[in-house]
């Protein structure tokens, strides 16, 4: 076989699991809360159902990215979708708050673990490089094009059955796409069995992973990530009340907060996959602090603009903008970190994510209730932008020092 057909045959079930993977977290912020809403379940309560399935990410997530390495992503991503395939299917057969809170956080880490997997695999086989991390985003795109589609429509058809069962074949991709990734072997040390014990965190594996932070590339990269998903949660929480505000229609919201945003950050991806690759870590991170930059601010003015059309604009490029700095955020981190902790350097990025994940929200939920929801945009804005640049003074000093290569 030759090398190229090898390459790729390596390549697409990893890709596979990208599409199949994080756009779960989409497809649940679709039906859970109808599910929820079916039950006659509080606003509040909705919430929490939304958030909670970021905090065990938030816990466990350097200990899976630990598991990875340690036991190889291929057995520990084949795991996680199998759960992922089992639990959507709980959901109607346990209409209770106690266990749609228990399946949620379960559902989340599973899917959380795959999109891990996936990340960790290109870093490993393809070395970090932007060429085939953008494909991994371009990939993951995709998935947020089509799966929410999808379990959208079986629940019009036929209700939480249809709506969860899509959300269960759709991760029969996942685990089908997990099956065909190759066993990568990294480093020196071999890959060994799974024992019992593995299940436990250990506290030096959390040292080791924070220890990471040390080094500048990494923690500017880890930073910039937190800033990126900070703002993701702005978009995916009052930018939906907003656009209800301003009396636009369900397929407009729908428009603006999935097609368009996942469409034009699918094209951002790509045009990285294509363009030649970015070697230098120096220029990965300019390139994504700019975008990140312009990126905070397209969501931060969105109550100025009060037409479909202005506010297409915007979300579209600023999802190009986000399409293409993901896969920079993916190959610093790879480049920056050696073969061996693939795993456990995704762990610590997701981990900084999921914090961000669950803070944002809330902390703008409060804003609104104090200040208004207008003057939330724009204070959450400023908090975004200042962190930015506070980033950037960092960058800027380290590679004063020298401690990021040229």
């Amino acid at each position: 076989m030759s090398d190229w057909r090898k390459s790729l045959r390596q390549q697409l079930p990893i890709y596979g699991a990208g599409v199949f993977s994080n756009s779960n977290v989409t497809i649940s912020s679709i039906i859970v809360p109808l599910w929820a809403l079916y039950l006659d379940v509080s606003p509040g309560v909705i919430g929490i159902l939304l958030g909670i399935r970021h905090f065990p990410g938030l816990l466990f997530a350097i200990h899976g990215g630990v598991l990875l390495d340690r036991l190889g992503a291929r057995p520990v991503m084949i795991a996680f979708a199998a759960i992922a395939v089992v639990v959507p299917l709980l959901f109607p057969i346990m209409p209770w708050v106690w266990a749609m809170l228990v399946l949620q956080m379960v559902w989340g880490f599973a899917t959380t673990m795959t999109w891990m997997g996936a990340q960790t695999c290109v870093s490993q086989l393809m070395r970090g490089s932007t060429r085939h991390a953008g494909r991994l985003s371009v990939s993951v795109r995709i998935g947020m094009l089509f799966g929410p589609p999808l379990a959208g429509w079986g629940w019009d058809m036929w209700g939480a059955w249809g709506g969860f069962g899509a959300i269960s074949i759709w991760a029969l991709g996942l685990l089908v796409s997990c099956m065909m990734i190759p066993t990568i072997q990294t480093g020196t040390a071999p890959i060994r069995q799974f024992r019992i014990s593995d299940l436990v965190p250990r506290q030096v594996d959390y040292i080791a992973a924070l220890k990471m932070m040390t080094v500048p590339a990494i923690a500017i990269c880890v930073y910039l990530s937190a800033v990126r998903i900070a703002s993701y949660g702005v978009q995916e929480s009052f930018y939906i009340v907003y656009l209800k505000e301003i009396g636009l229609s369900g397929e407009d919201i729908g428009l603006l907060a999935g097609t368009g945003h996942s469409l034009l950050g699918a094209v951002g991806a790509l045009m990285l996959s294509l363009a030649p690759r970015i070697k230098s870590i120096r220029s990965q991170l300019y390139l994504f602090l700019i975008t990140l930059f312009i990126a905070v601010i397209l969501i931060s003015i969105s109550p100025l603009l009060r037409d479909f059309w202005p506010l297409f604009a915007a979300i579209t490029l600023r999802g190009l903008l986000l399409g293409f700095n993901q896969p920079l955020m993916i190959s610093v981190m790879a480049s920056a970190s050696a073969p061996e902790i693939q795993g456990q350097t995704v762990g610590l990025r997701t981990t900084a994510n999921r914090a961000a994940s669950t803070v944002i929200p809330i902390a703008m939920g409060v804003m609104v209730e104090v200040i208004g929801l207008h003057a939330s945009f724009y204070v959450m804005g400023i908090l975004m932008l200042a962190a930015s640049l506070g980033i950037w003074v960092m960058m800027m000093r380290a590679f004063a020092r020298g401690d990021i290569p040229d």
